[in-house]
């Protein structure tokens, strides 16, 4: 590595509308279990993974919201370690695809909620 220079590839969110416009069922989960900074902050979906896993996993999440969530974040957390693979090797392509696959999944979530 240089010693004074470093590559930095990083996901940022770009959201056309404000993350609880394009997604607003998934924002009053969030905001209803207490994450309302992240859906004011915008975060990335790829960040979001890991907080709907959490609520998906909480011993505090109604039977019946698992139940309605658990399929996607199991499928969201399949493809955000695919892309986490694919960024650490630097395989940008193929991390632009399972991006792609993972907005797939956050907007069949939107809808299923």
């Amino acid at each position: 590595m240089s010693k004074y220079m470093q590559i930095d590839i990083r996901l940022i969110p770009f959201y056309e509308r404000r993350f609880k416009e394009e997604f607003p069922r998934i924002a009053k989960l969030l905001e209803e279990r207490s994450y309302r900074e992240l859906v004011e902050k915008g975060v990335s979906l790829y960040e979001l993974a890991d907080t709907l896993e959490t609520i998906a996993l909480s011993p505090h999440t109604p039977a019946d919201l698992k139940e309605a969530i658990s399929p996607y974040v199991s499928r969201i957390m399949e493809v955000k370690e695919v892309a986490r693979e694919h960024l650490l090797a630097r395989r940008l392509n193929e991390l632009d695809q399972a991006l792609y696959r993972m907005e797939d999944v956050f907007e069949d979530l939107e809808r299923a909620l």
